[in-house]
């Protein structure tokens, strides 16, 4: 019994952690921009194909490498902010739809270029090996992530409680209108939310793509994932993010330590987020406020 105890702290932990990375880009473009942004999926197989195209067909290093994709990141999100979301922000649908198209698109083309049977394989393995806690055996580069994305996560939220541009961009989630009448440059603040919310995203994939499986569609299952979590802490409120993920994390350690059926950890998130949902609407916590 305390085996099963042992596994399901560390991979809630561990799971959790991850997850938080993953859905916590998603989260604050609900709560700021208020949008459901489809197009989120391109960014996680962008950061991975995006730094082997600079490894090798360019020919840089590793760190040299990771700086050009982000630098290709941030100019199609500005590119995504000024082509579809201010263009439609009034018509929710075409918004969409069109940013639903830009990941399928991105997604063909990176598989053209590098198809799945394509060995790719990114060092950026922080630590080698395998740590044990108690009678756990983890990957280090798992664990020491963990760490890095509450790390990152605090420092996410003392941003946005903290800053004069984090409260301004809390005001622009409350009430856009007023925002503008007091003098905040709204539209600046969005580009900057934006390109802000790649930085979770970026460093959770770098982080689990030596461990995990990476192919050209990986995006669609992390984008899932973050869209449960999204819904299940309430759709753009910081706090519900940090709440379901960890939630969602232990439900999938059970079915996957201690069941040992890791075929059902999608559907036993589905699950818990509807029966959730069905008690609270609205999620666990309030969806109108970004904390």
């Amino acid at each position: 019994m305390w085996v099963y105890i042992q596994n399901l702290l560390v991979y809630t932990f561990i799971l959790g952690s991850i997850y938080l990375l993953v859905a916590l880009g998603f989260s604050i473009i609900c709560g700021v921009l208020r949008i459901f942004h489809l197009g989120y999926a391109y960014i996680f197989p962008l950061t991975v194909y995006g730094t082997w195209m600079f490894l090798t067909d360019f020919g840089w290093g590793l760190i040299p490498s990771i700086f050009g994709m982000v630098a290709v990141q941030f100019v199609i999100a500005f590119l995504i902010y000024k082509g579809i979301i201010k263009r439609y922000l009034d018509k929710e649908l075409e918004m969409l739809v069109g940013l639903l198209l830009l990941t399928t698109i991105i997604e063909q083309t990176i598989n053209y270029k590098y198809p799945m049977q394509t060995g790719v394989y990114l060092q950026t393995e922080l630590i080698k090996g395998t740590t044990q806690i108690g009678s756990v055996v983890v990957s280090t580069q798992l664990l020491v992530g963990s760490i890095i994305a509450l790390f990152l996560t605090a420092i996410f939220v003392l941003f946005f409680l903290k800053t004069r541009t984090g409260l301004a961009i809390r005001a622009i989630s409350q009430n856009i209108y007023s925002s503008q009448i007091v003098g905040i440059n709204v539209e600046t603040l969005y580009v900057f939310t934006m390109m802000l919310v790649l930085v979770p995203v970026m460093i959770g994939t770098l982080i689990i793509a030596p461990v995990w499986t990476v192919d050209p569609f990986m995006g669609q299952i992390y984008m899932f994932t973050a869209i449960l979590v999204a819904v299940l802490g309430g759709l753009g409120n910081m706090r519900g993010t940090i709440i379901a993920s960890f939630l969602i994390g232990a439900v999938h350690a059970v079915m996957c330590f201690i069941l040992g059926e890791p075929r059902f950890m999608t559907l036993s998130a589905l699950v818990l987020v509807m029966i959730v949902l069905v008690v609270r609407p609205q999620g666990l916590t309030r969806s109108e406020s970004l904390w």
